[in-house]
């Protein structure tokens, strides 16, 4: 049987930086909406689920059709999130998780479907991609440093530093991250460590912890909405954006 491919969508409402941001009206909808139906879209994603501790993030999913799993308010990130919805969903070490950051909401559905086809070829239990960019000196940014396909280091900085050269673009981080359950099982099973404290990056976990982390370049672009100037370019971006105007716009209730 081939393997499973399920979207979990982590969201919370306390975000230090613009709280409340997973119901911030988009152009008509809540972003978490946006993001679950915008991954709704793949035709081979087999589930999206929200994975929230929420109350007003779950209603405001069931009025628009979205699946929602509940689950405790304790976690100190996402990737502990999608942890706990993972076994509460009976998902097995077959099945292949993507993770979907709920702040990005222009996600496309081939960014779900490329982390999933490498994953399947790869022995990776966590793929992150990166898309190439030239937004320097942005702390809301994690970069990569990998070594082929492998990742060596995330940073907030601006890495690698191209001392006495041209700057060349950065590799950002792209919240579309494929997992298998065991490396959730050793990220949840984990405390947070040193370097995940320093760069408040969850995924240096499973770097600290040992566990090889995948990467590849992915083409197009995004937009994780950190602060409240990212929402007003989201606003403005959404209002042109061809999947929501073609596929979403017309389904808003």
């Amino acid at each position: 049987m081939p393997d499973r491919i399920v979207a979990l969508i982590p969201a919370r409402m306390e975000s230090s930086r613009l709280p409340g941001k997973p119901l911030l009206d988009i152009c008509g909808l809540p972003m978490i909406v946006h993001v679950a139906r915008r991954t709704l879209l793949s035709n081979r994603v087999d589930q999206v689920v929200v994975c929230t501790d929420s109350v007003e993030i779950l209603l405001a999913c069931e009025q628009h059709g979205v699946d929602v799993c509940l689950t405790r308010a304790s976690h100190v990130n996402g990737t502990e999130r999608i942890a706990e919805a993972s076994e509460a969903l009976g998902l097995t070490d077959q099945d292949i998780i993507i993770d979907v950051q709920g702040d990005e909401p222009f996600v496309r559905p081939e960014y779900v479907e490329q982390v999933a086809d490498f994953m399947a070829s790869t022995d990776y239990r966590c793929v992150v991609p990166y898309q190439l960019m030239d937004d320097y000196d942005n702390v809301n940014r994690v970069k990569i440093v990998a070594s082929g396909d492998r990742v060596i280091y995330f940073s907030r900085s601006d890495i690698p530093c191209y001392f006495g050269a041209l700057r060349q673009p950065l590799k950002k981080h792209l919240s579309v991250i494929g997992f298998r359950l065991p490396a959730l099982r050793a990220f949840a099973a984990a405390r947070p460590t040193p370097l995940e404290d320093i760069e408040r990056i969850e995924l240096m976990r499973l770097i600290e912890l040992g566990e090889p982390i995948g990467t590849f370049p992915q083409e197009g672009s995004s937009l994780s909405v950190d602060t409240p100037e990212d929402y007003r370019l989201a606003c403005r971006m959404m209002e042109r954006d061809t999947l929501f105007l073609e596929q979403i716009a017309g389904a808003r209730t």
